[in-house]
């Protein structure tokens, strides 16, 4: 298979041809590398060169506003609301920051080797926390211990069973596979040893901020011991919010000045401001009853799939705050342009998909049921898009619009020939929740192979083109898109913003605000 042009555009320069050349060399002499990139056998992130660690004090710059819910932790390990999930990357780092090819780059981490279900991680050995202390192996174990119990890091560590640190600048990671995109997974924060136990707790860090709290009011202050430049921006005042729904009049209010909305909520207001998009790891997916008559055939399931106009779902639905995907990875995934992945003509083929249902003995109209969660706008949009495709191959759907009790209901009692659902993968891309054990997919036919095919790709045994011919052969479910994510800025900030998925405030080091 060959590379999209799309996908060429993130992989095809010069940069990872000679990172591919020396993996190579690399693989003959078992040495560690020293360059960039996401190889998956050994990789040195460092960046280029970094700047003098400053000399601890700095001047006054700007400040901006960003709000917060005072009901929730600003522990990142225990935090549980939207509004202050995104505070944390102001305050710490990671081993890895995970951008939107979902390629791992470095952070506190200077190089890793991956081999026989071991990743090693070298630490930057000339970082500090916000107090002065040196940063150790030791407080990454900590970090990670934390991480695993945290409802936000779980799933994403669940592929490593344990750490240990080998010395001061050197932490093993063992894995429970041959997983070689494991270092995807080490972008959890890295917190000061004894600074994180409880809710309550302000855990130190080594960002480019810390925390200063007087009384109730709590802010941040850029941190000197950062190895960052000074940014413009020095000071940023946390705004107590009482609700997600109020962010977006907040910000036109000038309450606040900037705010991420992973549009969860199923529905987007333009506001009078400035967006920057990101890639999330949230399938959408039309989910089939292989109990339903027609359905138990992977043919008429194949001719379903071919018969989604993704590009006007997400266009139409999403207000195109998502990507299309006809595979159960995002399709910006670096491995998929590494692995030379063609999936352009997995597309909308309404002939494919009539010949299909004919050769498998489906001549007459189908009628069938579709149910959708009536709360999320985006996807009953979606649920109408699919009525109006499916009518192309013959098949008369139903919609069925349900409260959220009502739509897990029917899904638990199987009624329902089709729904839309959707399911968070981790940034490391790892599809157990879909195709493994206990598998988060309803309706799936018991005769599916994927979930062996998966097994065997995630140990090296098959590639990933195999493993997606085999999804396709079997056809379990639908992939619709992923959904994207939005950080939404005040036009007093007049430089444009970046963000990924973790790190909403990517570049804030380079932002300007006007009073």
């Amino acid at each position: 298979m060959k590379s999209t042009t799309k996908q060429a555009k993130h992989f095809q320069s010069v940069q990872c041809q000679l990172r591919k050349i020396i993996a190579s060399v690399l693989a003959l002499i078992v040495i560690a590398s020293v360059f960039s990139g996401c190889d998956n056998t050994s990789v040195s992130t460092d960046s280029g060169t970094m700047p003098e660690v400053n000399n601890h004090s700095y001047s006054k710059g700007s400040v901006i506003n960003v709000g917060y819910s005072q009901d929730d932790s600003l522990n990142p390990f225990f935090l549980q609301t939207d509004i202050n999930s995104d505070i944390p990357s102001l305050v710490y780092e990671p081993l890895f920051y995970v951008d939107d090819t979902f390629c791992a780059r470095n952070g506190l981490a200077q190089s890793y080797t991956i081999a026989e279900r071991t990743l090693t991680v070298k630490l930057d050995k000339s970082v500090a926390f916000s107090d002065g202390v040196q940063f150790s192996s030791a407080d990454v174990i900590y970090s990670f211990t934390l991480a695993k119990q945290s409802h936000i890091y779980k799933d994403e560590l669940s592929i490593i069973s344990s750490a240990t640190a080998t010395s001061a600048d050197t932490v093993v990671f063992s894995l429970n596979a041959d997983y070689s995109n494991a270092v995807d997974s080490l972008s959890f924060p890295i917190v000061k040893t004894g600074t994180a136990d409880d809710k309550d707790s302000f855990p130190i860090g080594t960002g480019l901020y810390k925390w200063v709290r007087a009384g109730e009011e709590i802010k941040l202050e850029y941190n000197p011991y950062c190895k960052k430049p000074q940014p413009k921006i020095t000071s940023v005042n946390l705004v107590k919010l009482t609700s997600a729904s109020t962010l977006i009049h907040t910000l036109e209010l000038g309450t606040i000045d900037v705010y991420f909305d992973d549009l969860s909520t199923g529905s987007y207001s333009q506001a009078n401001a400035r967006t920057s998009r990101t890639n999330l790891t949230n399938l959408v997916f039309l989910g089939m009853n292989s109990n339903s008559y027609g359905l138990s055939s992977a043919a008429m399931r194949q001719a379903v799939y071919y018969s989604i106009n993704r590009q006007s779902i997400v266009k139409n639905a999403f207000k195109n705050y998502a990507t299309e995907s006809a595979v159960p990875y995002h399709p910006e995934w670096h491995v998929v342009a590494e692995a030379g992945l063609d999936l352009s003509d997995l597309s909308l083929n309404y002939s494919k998909a009539q010949t299909l249902m004919k050769n498998a003995g489906f001549n007459d109209t189908m009628n069938y049921k579709l149910i959708v969660y009536s709360g999320n706008h985006f996807k009953v949009a979606a649920a109408k898009l699919l009525q109006e495709n499916f009518m192309n191959i013959g098949i008369n759907l139903t919609i069925q619009e349900l409260t959220w009790d009502g739509y897990k209901a029917a899904l638990a009692a199987g009624d329902y020939d089709f729904y839309i659902g959707e399911i968070k993968l981790p940034r490391n891309m790892d599809m157990s929740v879909l195709f493994g054990n206990g598998s988060a997919v309803y309706g799936k036919p018991a005769t599916d192979t994927t979930s062996t095919a998966y097994g065997e790709y995630i140990n090296g045994k098959i590639s990933l083109e195999t493993f997606t011919l085999s999804f396709l052969q079997n056809m379990p479910f639908a992939p619709i898109c992923f959904r994207n994510g939005a950080l939404v800025y005040s036009n007093k900030i007049t430089t444009s913003a970046d963000c990924d998925a973790g790190n909403a405030y990517k570049n804030i080091y380079e932002w300007e605000k006007i009073n």
